[in-house]
């Protein structure tokens, strides 16, 4: 951090730290890389389960994560895939490091997960109880779409195989402008799945909305904003639009498509709008981005807590963050590739590095700004007093003789206060490398 000087550009949220480049940290070996796992170590922190499901029924223009169009995919070939989904669970089970380790959170996300048929799901869920200790396992939670979640009968045998919550993007009511983004629900089929998981019993889910995106304005955001608490989810995520490289959104900006583009003052304007509008509905700002109603009590094995526990990430791309075993790594982003790994009963790993502890005090730090408060007996705050007290005398954190904790300004720069905290070598590596996924 440049001494007191204001923050001016406002940056994005990072959840992932370090990075994982493609070339940089190519893995060759991954017998060799995985070996850790054998070891007798076994997780202190939770441990969680995600299975990255690429399919995806309408390809939105601003999404940069690996997903491919379900009718692309024949029935047979899903098959092909689940079964080295299965397989890969299969494989972990039997590393020391998890064997009869419990699991207390499953998150199948994508992609649209839940456009795969139900049949699939029953073996998916049946491969990970008869592979894992899921005794204190709180949540199983499965993203949908808001046609995918009209769908009455599958959303109650998910529930009867143990499905507790699901997630969905909403992104914006405005309707002309879902169409430009390549969002093919309407707001109607908002609506509509809302119904059908209050008539299904599923009284815990989230949606995501965007904000700064192309033709929006302060009032947009608002009105997006209360509409969202109208139908009462349990949590709100809110995300920055990204423009990342290579996608169609990066190239239609290039052109006369949208009347108006994001910009940089328009991000603080509208997020200083959601946090206003979300506690004039009586919901709490209880992450950087997260936004739930006053009085819910998430579990604290929930989603909300992913980042500071063990994730073993399962699927094309899936991105693996293991503490305790001090290894960070992503399967390859491609199906093709993914199965043709398990098919010759190799891990699908093809990037990746291992965690020293000065890396993982940073990424504790790092998060620090997610979570908006943080416990000091957990952080190394001497090693990074200087840039605490930049932050504190900026305005943007406070600090007792316990905590750590975002100001309101710094909830509106929390990405800023993250990247304070990032090594100069990982801030070199953000700049030079092109990364895969």
């Amino acid at each position: 951090m440049m001494g007191l000087t204001p923050f001016k550009e406002k940056l994005t949220n990072f959840y992932r730290y370090p990075s994982v480049c493609g070339f940089q940290d190519a893995i060759k070996d991954t017998d060799t890389f995985i070996s850790p796992l054998n070891d007798s170590n076994k997780p202190q922190r939770d441990t969680m389960i995600y299975i990255h499901i690429p399919f995806c029924r309408s390809m939105c223009i601003y999404c940069p994560f690996y997903k491919v169009h379900v009718q692309s995919m024949s029935y047979d070939a899903k098959k092909r895939f689940v079964d080295c989904l299965i397989f890969e669970l299969e494989k972990y089970s039997k590393e020391t490091f998890f064997k009869n380790v419990p699991i207390v959170n499953v998150n199948i996300g994508g992609g649209t997960p839940m456009v795969l048929e139900t049949e699939f799901y029953d073996q998916i869920l049946s491969a990970i109880y008869r592979n894992f200790n899921m005794e204190k396992c709180e949540v199983i939670s499965i993203e949908g779409d808001p046609i995918a979640l009209q769908d009455e009968d599958k959303l109650k045998a998910l529930k009867s195989m143990g499905m507790t919550r699901t997630s969905f993007g909403i992104q914006t009511f405005n309707e002309v402008l879902r169409k430009k983004l390549g969002v093919d629900s309407t707001v109607l089929d908002i609506y509509k799945a809302v119904k059908t998981l209050e008539k299904c019993g599923i009284t815990e889910w989230g949606c995501d909305m965007l904000y700064n995106c192309p033709e929006q304005n302060v009032n947009e955001i608002k009105y997006n904003v209360d509409r969202i608490c109208d139908i009462e989810p349990t949590v709100v995520d809110v995300y920055d639009l990204n423009i990342s490289p290579n996608t169609k959104l990066q190239k239609l900006l290039d052109t006369d498509y949208f009347k108006s583009k994001p910009s940089n003052k328009n991000e603080i304007e509208m997020f200083s709008a959601i946090m206003e509008t979300f506690a004039k509905n009586d919901f709490n700002q209880i992450r950087s981005v997260n936004f739930e109603p006053k009085g819910y009590k998430h579990s604290k094995k929930g989603i909300l807590y992913a980042f500071s526990a063990n994730v073993l990430a399962i699927g094309p791309s899936a991105r693996t963050f293991l503490y305790d075993a001090r290894m960070n790594y992503r399967n390859h982003c491609s199906i093709e590739k993914y199965m043709r790994s398990l098919n010759e009963n190799v891990y699908p790993i093809e990037a990746g590095n291992y965690l020293t502890n000065d890396i993982i005090e940073e990424r504790d730090m790092i998060l620090f700004p997610y979570y908006m408060k943080a416990d000091k007996s957990k952080l190394n705050c001497e090693r990074f007093r200087s840039t605490i007290n930049d932050l504190i005398n900026g305005g943007y954190i406070i600090e007792t003789d316990s905590y750590l904790q975002l100001t309101d300004l710094g909830k509106l720069w929390a990405g800023n206060v993250q990247y304070s905290f990032f090594s100069e070598y990982e801030k070199e590596k953000m700049a030079k490398s092109m990364f895969l996924c």
